[in-house]
C-alpha cells in the first residue's frame, strides 16, 4: 500500500503515466449492473415514496463503490486481488437485492452494505489516516445501518437516511489533515506517560494520499458507466415500443441529450477540471470532491430513468412522476454544476450565465409536465444543454479557432 509521509510526498503522487488496471475494469462492471437495476426503481410511476427509495439506494450503492475505489486507487500494485473480488461479489449482492425492494431484501442489503464499509475501513491497518476521505475509516455512519438490520420497515429506511446524512455530513465537515494533527498530538501526549519513550522519537501517524489524476480517471469511468445506463434505456425503450415519428423523434431527442451530458461533464466546463484534479485542494477539498461526483452522477442516472420513461410514454400526457425524473435529474445536474464552477474559482456569478437558468426552466419544465407531454420535456432539456454548450465551447475559443478544451475527451 502506497504510504505518504505527512512532510513527504511519495513518489508515487509524481506518477503521471498511470491508468486503471484490469481488476479495477473488472470491477467497474457491477457498476455497470448496478446503475441498471437502480434506474428500474423508477419504473413504476414513479412516486415520491419511489424516488426517496431510489436515493437512498443509489447514495449506498456509490459510498460502496467510492470505498472500494478509494482502496484500489492509494493500495495501486499492492492491491489484494481476494479483497476486491469479495468487495465485487458484496457490491453485486447489493444491486442484486434492489427490485425486491421495498417489499424483500432490505435487510440483505444493509447487511452487504456494513460488511463492505466495515471491511474496507479496516483495511487501511492501524496508525494511517486517509486523509482525502476520512470517512472511509469512520463507523458513526455505518453504525444506524448496524441498528436497522433488526427495525423492521419503514423505520430501517429512516436509519438508512440517517446513516447517509452522517456520511454526507462527514464529508464537509471533517478535515482530513486537522483530524491527523489531533490524533498525533493526541498519540504523543499518551506516549509521553511512559519512561521508554523518553528522549526517544514518537512513531508518527502516516497519511494516505490519494493519486489525483488516477482517480479522476475513475470517477470519469463511473460517468461514462452511468451515461451508458441512459442508451441502454433508450436502446430497450425503442425495442419494446412500435415504432413512429413521434418515438423516433424521442429516440433522437434522448441520445441528444446523453451526447450533451457527455460534452458539458468530460470535456467543457468546470466538472471536468473537478475530475481530473485541476482544481486546487484548497478551493474544492477531497472529500467535496467526491460528494460533487456522488450527486453529478445521481442526476444523470436519474435523467436517464427518466428518458426511458418519456419513450414508454410517447403519447398523451405524461405521469407527473416521468417528467420529475427526467426535469428533476437535469435541474439537479445543473445545480451541481453551479455549485461545482462558483468553488472551483469560476465565482458565483458565472452560475448566472447558464446553470442556474437552466436548473429553474427544467423545475418549470418538470411541474409542467402533465401537461406539456414527452416530446415538449425531451425537446425542452435539449435546448437547455444546448445553450450550455453553447456557452462553454465559446468560453473555450472553439468558436474563433484560438484555442482548445485543456484535456478534450480526457477523464
Amino acid at each position: 500500500m502506497r504510504r505518504v509521509a505527512t512532510d513527504t510526498p511519495s513518489d508515487d503522487t509524481l506518477r503521471h503515466d498511470r491508468r486503471a488496471t484490469w481488476i479495477e475494469l473488472f470491477f467497474d462492471l457491477v457498476a455497470v449492473a448496478g446503475i441498471g437495476q437502480l434506474t428500474h426503481v423508477l419504473h413504476h410511476g414513479p412516486s415520491l415514496g419511489d424516488f426517496a427509495l431510489y436515493v437512498l439506494l443509489y447514495l449506498a450503492f456509490w459510498m460502496a463503490w467510492a470505498s472500494v475505489t478509494l482502496y484500489g486507487d492509494i493500495a495501486y500494485d499492492h492491491i489484494r486481488l481476494p479483497l476486491m473480488l469479495a468487495a465485487m461479489l458484496g457490491v453485486g449482492l447489493m444491486a442484486a437485492a434492489v427490485p425486491g425492494m421495498p417489499a424483500r431484501h432490505a435487510t440483505t442489503f444493509a447487511a452487504v452494505y456494513v460488511i463492505v464499509r466495515v471491511v474496507l475501513s479496516q483495511v487501511w491497518g492501524r496508525g494511517r489516516i486517509v486523509v482525502d476521505w476520512p470517512i472511509a475509516q469512520l463507523g458513526a455512519g455505518v453504525t444506524p445501518w448496524i441498528v436497522s438490520l433488526w427495525v423492521p420497515e419503514p423505520w430501517k429506511f429512516w436509519l438508512w437516511a440517517l446513516g447517509l446524512t452522517i456520511d454526507t455530513w462527514g464529508m464537509f465537515a471533517i478535515n482530513g489533515d486537522r483530524m491527523m494533527t489531533r490524533m498525533q498530538h493526541e498519540l504523543d501526549r499518551r506516549l509521553r506517560r511512559y519512561p521508554r519513550f523518553d528522549g526517544r522519537e514518537l512513531p508518527k501517524i502516516e497519511a494516505l494520499h490519494v493519486d489525483p489524476e488516477h482517480l479522476g480517471e475513475r470517477l470519469g469511468l463511473y460517468v461514462i458507466i452511468v451515461l451508458g445506463e441512459g442508451v441502454i434505456a433508450l436502446i430497450t425503450a425503442l425495442g419494446d415500443t412500435g415504432w413512429g415519428a413521434r418515438v423516433l423523434a424521442l429516440g433522437f431527442g434522448g441520445f441528444t441529450i446523453l451526447a450533451g451530458l457527455w460534452a458539458l461533464t468530460l470535456n467543457f466546463g468546470p466538472v471536468l477540471r473537478l475530475l481530473t484534479g485541476d482544481v486546487s485542494p484548497n478551493l474544492v477539498p477531497g472529500p467535496h470532491r467526491m460528494a460533487m461526483h456522488c450527486w453529478l452522477t445521481g442526476a444523470i442516472a436519474t435523467i436517464a430513468a427518466g428518458l426511458g420513461l418519456c419513450l414508454a410514454h410517447p403519447q398523451g400526457h405524461l405521469p407527473a412522476g416521468v417528467g420529475w425524473a427526467l426535469c428533476g435529474g437535469a435541474a439537479a445536474y445543473f445545480l451541481v454544476t453551479a455549485v461545482t464552477g462558483a468553488r472551483s474559482g469560476l465565482g458565483w456569478r458565472w452560475t448566472l450565465k447558464w446553470p442556474l437558468p437552466a436548473a429553474v426552466i427544467a423545475v418549470i419544465l418538470g411541474a409542467l409536465g402533465p401537461h406539456l407531454g414527452p416530446i415538449w420535456l425531451v425537446y425542452g432539456i435539449v435546448a437547455l444543454i444546448a445553450g450550455a454548450l453553447v456557452v462553454e465551447t465559446r468560453a473555450a475559443g472553439l468558436w474563433h479557432r484560438r484555442s482548445r478544451p485543456a484535456h478534450p475527451g480526457r477523464v
